[in-house]
């Protein structure tokens, strides 16, 4: 429940512009959209939510850039409810979530890497890709 809240304020936030929220799609994907194609067009916004424990040290990044697209957050909320006093424990795992909003048309290969950032690329345990098409308006 405290991830679809998230998810749903999360999807809010990407659609706070100068456009009315009628007129933004926001798309939600998540790991079972790893190696998918996403059609989109330019200005739309879309959330991808990932399990993350960064307690481990394993975080989820970008692997590499395009400049199709625009990384507008990157936020961790974990899944671990509080105890009696409100207080939430360490070391459980949750759910990081980028958004991002494409900028120009055309085709993108999206990348991201669950890693240990330290430990450089041979740390790498997990990758999410998609392909991102995005037309013009």
């Amino acid at each position: 429940m405290r991830l679809l809240l998230l998810c749903a304020a999360l999807l809010l936030a990407a659609c706070a512009t100068t456009k009315s929220i009628a007129q933004v799609q926001a798309v939600f994907l998540t790991e079972q959209d790893k190696n998918k194609t996403l059609n989109i067009s330019v200005g739309d916004s879309f959330v991808i939510c990932l399990n993350e424990n960064p307690t481990t040290g394993y975080v989820w990044a970008m692997n590499g850039q395009t400049e199709l697209l625009v990384l507008r957050s990157s936020d961790y909320v974990t899944d671990a409810p509080p105890n009696q006093h409100g207080e939430v424990l360490v070391g459980g795992g949750g759910k990081r979530s980028f958004t991002f909003v494409a900028q120009k048309s055309g085709m993108a290969t999206l990348k991201l890497k669950h890693w240990r950032p330290w430990e450089g690329d041979a740390s790498i345990v997990d990758t999410f890709s998609m392909l991102v098409q995005i037309e013009a308006k």
